[in-house]
Protein backbone atom coordinates (compact mmCIF):
# COMPACT_ATOMS: atom_id res chain seq x y z
CA UNK A 1 0.00 0.00 0.00
CA UNK A 2 1.20 3.50 -0.80
CA UNK A 3 2.15 5.30 2.41
CA UNK A 4 1.50 8.78 1.02
CA UNK A 5 -2.01 7.82 -0.10
CA UNK A 6 -2.71 6.21 3.27
CA UNK A 7 -1.51 9.33 5.11
CA UNK A 8 -3.70 11.52 2.88
CA UNK A 9 -6.74 9.32 3.48
CA UNK A 10 -6.18 9.15 7.25
CA UNK A 11 -5.38 12.87 7.78
CA UNK A 12 -9.03 13.94 8.09
CA UNK A 13 -10.28 11.10 10.32
CA UNK A 14 -7.32 11.30 12.69
CA UNK A 15 -7.72 15.08 13.05
CA UNK A 16 -11.49 14.67 13.39
CA UNK A 17 -11.06 12.37 16.40
CA UNK A 18 -9.49 15.33 18.21
CA UNK A 19 -12.40 17.67 17.53
CA UNK A 20 -14.96 14.98 18.40
CA UNK A 21 -13.20 14.40 21.72
CA UNK A 22 -13.06 18.16 22.39
CA UNK A 23 -16.73 18.57 21.49
CA UNK A 24 -17.96 15.83 23.82
CA UNK A 25 -15.66 17.04 26.58
CA UNK A 26 -17.12 20.52 26.06
CA UNK A 27 -20.65 19.11 26.31
CA UNK A 28 -19.77 17.91 29.82
CA UNK A 29 -20.26 21.53 30.81
CA UNK A 30 -24.02 20.97 30.95
CA UNK A 31 -23.66 18.67 33.94
CA UNK A 32 -20.77 20.53 35.52
CA UNK A 33 -22.41 23.97 35.31
CA UNK A 34 -25.05 23.12 37.88
CA UNK A 35 -22.44 22.17 40.47
CA UNK A 36 -20.24 25.28 40.38
CA UNK A 37 -20.73 28.55 42.27
CA UNK A 38 -18.97 31.89 42.62
CA UNK A 39 -15.50 32.49 41.23
CA UNK A 40 -15.11 28.84 40.31
CA UNK A 41 -18.18 29.11 38.05
CA UNK A 42 -16.97 32.37 36.48
CA UNK A 43 -13.63 30.73 35.62
CA UNK A 44 -15.36 27.64 34.25
CA UNK A 45 -17.71 29.74 32.09
CA UNK A 46 -14.73 31.63 30.69
CA UNK A 47 -12.91 28.36 29.92
CA UNK A 48 -16.09 26.99 28.28
CA UNK A 49 -16.37 30.06 26.05
CA UNK A 50 -12.70 29.96 25.06
CA UNK A 51 -12.87 26.27 24.21
CA UNK A 52 -16.06 26.87 22.19
CA UNK A 53 -14.18 29.45 20.10
CA UNK A 54 -11.33 26.99 19.53
CA UNK A 55 -13.66 24.13 18.60
CA UNK A 56 -15.46 26.31 16.04
CA UNK A 57 -12.14 27.27 14.40
CA UNK A 58 -10.84 23.70 14.50
CA UNK A 59 -14.09 22.46 12.93
CA UNK A 60 -13.60 24.75 9.95
CA UNK A 61 -10.06 23.41 9.62
CA UNK A 62 -11.24 19.79 9.80
CA UNK A 63 -13.72 20.33 6.94
CA UNK A 64 -11.06 22.15 4.90
CA UNK A 65 -8.71 19.22 5.56
CA UNK A 66 -11.39 16.80 4.31
CA UNK A 67 -11.69 18.70 1.03
CA UNK A 68 -7.89 18.98 0.69
CA UNK A 69 -7.52 15.26 1.42
CA UNK A 70 -10.10 14.38 -1.23
CA UNK A 71 -8.36 16.66 -3.73
CA UNK A 72 -4.99 15.06 -2.98
CA UNK A 73 -6.49 11.59 -3.26
CA UNK A 74 -8.00 12.56 -6.62
CA UNK A 75 -4.58 13.63 -7.86
CA UNK A 76 -2.86 10.52 -6.50
CA UNK A 77 -5.46 8.06 -7.79
CA UNK A 78 -6.63 9.70 -11.03
CA UNK A 79 -4.54 12.79 -11.73
CA UNK A 80 -7.64 14.96 -11.25
CA UNK A 81 -8.09 17.08 -8.11
CA UNK A 82 -11.84 17.42 -8.70
CA UNK A 83 -12.49 13.67 -8.93
CA UNK A 84 -13.59 13.29 -5.26
CA UNK A 85 -14.56 16.89 -4.57
CA UNK A 86 -18.35 16.47 -4.73
CA UNK A 87 -19.33 15.14 -1.30
CA UNK A 88 -21.33 11.99 -0.80
CA UNK A 89 -23.70 11.41 2.13
CA UNK A 90 -20.82 11.40 4.62
CA UNK A 91 -19.58 14.73 3.25
CA UNK A 92 -23.05 16.23 3.29
CA UNK A 93 -23.48 15.31 6.96
CA UNK A 94 -20.08 16.93 7.58
CA UNK A 95 -21.18 20.18 5.96
CA UNK A 96 -24.44 20.03 7.94
CA UNK A 97 -22.39 19.44 11.09
CA UNK A 98 -20.16 22.42 10.37
CA UNK A 99 -23.24 24.59 9.81
CA UNK A 100 -24.72 23.44 13.11
CA UNK A 101 -21.36 23.95 14.84
CA UNK A 102 -21.16 27.54 13.63
CA UNK A 103 -24.78 28.13 14.68
CA UNK A 104 -24.00 26.60 18.08
CA UNK A 105 -21.00 28.90 18.41
CA UNK A 106 -23.15 31.91 17.46
CA UNK A 107 -25.78 30.98 20.05
CA UNK A 108 -23.06 30.68 22.69
CA UNK A 109 -21.71 34.12 21.78
CA UNK A 110 -25.28 35.55 21.81
CA UNK A 111 -25.89 34.05 25.25
CA UNK A 112 -22.70 35.64 26.57
CA UNK A 113 -23.58 39.02 25.07
CA UNK A 114 -27.13 38.98 26.42
CA UNK A 115 -25.96 37.93 29.86
CA UNK A 116 -23.33 40.71 29.93
CA UNK A 117 -25.86 43.37 28.87
CA UNK A 118 -28.47 42.23 31.40
CA UNK A 119 -30.93 41.03 28.76
CA UNK A 120 -32.89 37.81 29.26
CA UNK A 121 -30.73 34.98 27.93
CA UNK A 122 -32.40 31.75 29.08
CA UNK A 123 -34.05 31.09 25.69
CA UNK A 124 -30.79 31.49 23.83
CA UNK A 125 -28.99 29.35 26.41
CA UNK A 126 -31.65 26.65 26.06
CA UNK A 127 -31.38 26.67 22.24
CA UNK A 128 -27.60 26.47 22.59
CA UNK A 129 -27.97 23.31 24.68
CA UNK A 130 -30.49 21.71 22.35
CA UNK A 131 -28.41 22.39 19.26
CA UNK A 132 -25.49 20.84 21.13
CA UNK A 133 -27.59 17.70 21.70
CA UNK A 134 -28.58 17.56 18.03
CA UNK A 135 -25.00 18.11 16.93
CA UNK A 136 -23.83 15.30 19.23
CA UNK A 137 -26.17 12.86 17.48
CA UNK A 138 -25.09 14.11 14.05
CA UNK A 139 -21.43 13.72 15.01
CA UNK A 140 -22.01 10.09 15.98
CA UNK A 141 -23.80 9.38 12.68
CA UNK A 142 -21.16 11.25 10.68
CA UNK A 143 -18.31 9.42 12.43
CA UNK A 144 -19.88 6.03 11.78
CA UNK A 145 -20.43 6.86 8.11
CA UNK A 146 -16.87 8.14 7.92
CA UNK A 147 -15.52 4.92 9.39
CA UNK A 148 -17.38 2.90 6.76
CA UNK A 149 -16.24 5.26 4.01
CA UNK A 150 -12.63 5.05 5.18
CA UNK A 151 -12.75 1.26 5.09
CA UNK A 152 -14.09 1.35 1.54
CA UNK A 153 -11.27 3.58 0.23
CA UNK A 154 -8.32 2.08 2.09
Amino acid sequence: MDYVRTAVVLAHPVAAVLVVWLFFRQRGWRGQSTLLRGEERVAAVSAHESMGDRIAIISIGIVALAFASNMARGVIDHGDATRFLVPGFHGITGIMGLSLMLYLWKLGRDTTAKKASGEPFSGTKERHGRISDLLGVLIIIHSFLGFLYMLSIL
